[in-house]
């Protein structure tokens, strides 16, 4: 009867436990280059677009007491803080190959969240 190798773990169960080291490392790391490029190009499109002539929708209760500056960098902050909090969730995740699908899922509400705020300032 063969015996499977200590360093790498055999399938048990629904969850595939073998090691994905190069996803585990890969997937953060692209996250944090991609996902503020992204937000970055859907600003610029919408910028030439005329998406940012007016004072912003959320500004709106703010005008009177001259305050849209504030209010936009908390807006800002706000998605920073939150796609930095799911960007370290990544970190959290085990190595294993079965967990796959859920680091990506997380990359891609990072890059989400990162993305809503420019859409967030047009709207």
């Amino acid at each position: 009867m063969p015996v499977a190798p200590l360093s790498e773990p055999t399938r048990s169960g629904w969850l595939d436990r073998r090691r994905d080291l190069r996803g585990w490392l890969l997937t953060p790391l692209t996250t944090l280059v991609v996902a503020p490029v992204t937000a970055g190009a859907v600003a610029m499109v919408m910028l030439v677009g005329g998406a940012f002539d007016g004072t912003p929708a959320l500004c709106e209760p703010a005008v009177g007491e001259n305050r849209c500056e504030e209010v936009t960098l908390g807006m800002l902050g706000e998605h920073v803080v939150l796609a930095a909090a799911v960007w370290l969730l990544l970190w959290l995740v085990p190595w294993w190959r079965g967990l796959r699908k859920l680091r990506l899922l997380l990359a891609i509400i990072v890059c989400a969240v990162l993305v809503a705020a420019p859409i967030r300032m047009a709207g």
